[in-house]
């Protein structure tokens, strides 16, 4: 996650992929902070120990919920920090609570919480979460269509398109997924959009940004600039300086 921390995680499979689609823990090794990406998705976070803020305000315990990401957001740590975390399909946490699934009722949470002070670690959070999910007759799935748009959309399959390939009209879906998300259908367009130009520049940092504009499909370089700076809080430019940066860090701790 970054030279401060250390990063455990977890994909789930099978029952319990439907709904979740990380679970993560994360330890620091000193002060600092960390610009999480936008992903359109929901999650919880447990600080367990140490203190951690989200965008400047503290997390207190025993839990905190994440609504749906629209921007980049930053997590500030101290050095002594534990904390960790469930990230939601996009959808999923509206239904879960439409149905009132166990994994959020209070007292669940509440009992996470009370575990992991007694057992810190990513396997022991897997377990305290897996109890919850035994089966998926708690949810009903009418979130179905709106997972499958997105889906495209993660897949970067263009809007309309998209619109095309879902049972649903365009109207039916841009309500369905504004009701369950909080956003619109086009911005989760852009949200993964972005995300497609931050992996580009990450894996081919001497590509231009001209190059990672077309192949992303943002009209030109300037729309590139300015829709990741919207959602990124950072200018493509800027983004990888510090990948460079934090590669040339790990090259020296190497060499020494």
């Amino acid at each position: 996650m970054s030279n401060h921390l250390t990063l455990e995680l977890m994909t789930p499979q099978g029952y319990l992929a439907d709904s979740i689609q990380a679970i993560w823990y994360a330890s620091a090794h000193s002060q600092g902070e960390q610009w999480l990406a936008c992903d359109g998705a929901t999650g919880l976070v447990f600080p367990v120990t140490g203190e951690v803020l989200l965008d400047d305000k503290p997390l207190a315990a025993p839990y905190a919920m994440q609504e749906t990401s629209t921007q980049a957001s930053k997590v500030t740590f101290s050095y002594d920090a534990q904390f960790c975390g469930i990230r939601f399909n996009p959808t999923v946490l509206s239904e879960l609570k439409r149905n009132a699934h166990p994994l959020l009722a209070e007292q669940s949470l509440c009992e996470i919480a009370e575990g992991l002070q007694d057992n810190a670690s990513l396997e022991a959070f897997v377990a305290f979460i897996s109890r919850h999910f035994t089966d998926n007759k708690n949810i009903n799935h009418s979130n179905r269509h709106s997972k499958h748009l997105i889906r495209y959309l993660i897949e970067l399959t263009p809007l309309e398109t998209a619109y095309q390939l879902a049972p649903l009209s365009q109207r039916q879906l841009e309500r369905q997924v504004k009701e369950q998300c909080g956003v619109t259908p086009k911005y989760f367009e852009r949200i993964y959009r972005v995300k497609l130009a931050k992996q580009a520049i990450k894996v081919n940092p001497e590509m231009s940004f001209a190059d990672i504009a077309l192949d992303c499909g943002f009209t030109d370089q300037p729309h590139l600039i300015k829709e990741f700076k919207a959602i990124m809080h950072i200018t493509p430019a800027k983004y990888r300086k510090l990948l460079k940066d934090s590669q040339t860090k790990q090259t020296k701790l190497i060499l020494r």
